[in-house]
């Protein structure tokens, strides 16, 4: 049984939770596909077909060649804010298909 150790700070309480139920990878993975939607806005969230996190890549589908090869370009850049907007490094890569 564990040893009570007096008030704590609900977060440090919620991330204990978290780890023990052994949810942190789909909780990040959704962090991270909600936080592309946000930094993408409506003109490439309205070419996307889906968006999905395997490991440290995120695999973003677009309908548009144009707008594939013009994100692809920019994979970097994408990788670095939306790592920033994270508040940690989540994403190691952007896959464009």
């Amino acid at each position: 049984m564990p040893r009570y150790e007096g008030p704590q700070p609900l977060g440090s309480v919620m991330k204990q939770l978290i780890d023990q139920l052994g949810i942190r990878k789909k909780i990040d993975a959704a962090r991270v596909i909600e936080t592309w939607a946000a930094l993408a806005g409506p003109q490439i969230n309205g070419v996307t077909d889906s968006v999905r996190l395997r490991g440290r890549t995120l695999h973003v589908k677009i309908r548009s060649s144009a707008w594939r090869h013009e994100l692809h370009l920019q994979r970097g850049q994408w990788c670095r804010r939306l790592n920033e907007q994270l508040g940690e490094d989540l994403v190691e890569a952007i896959a464009f298909r």
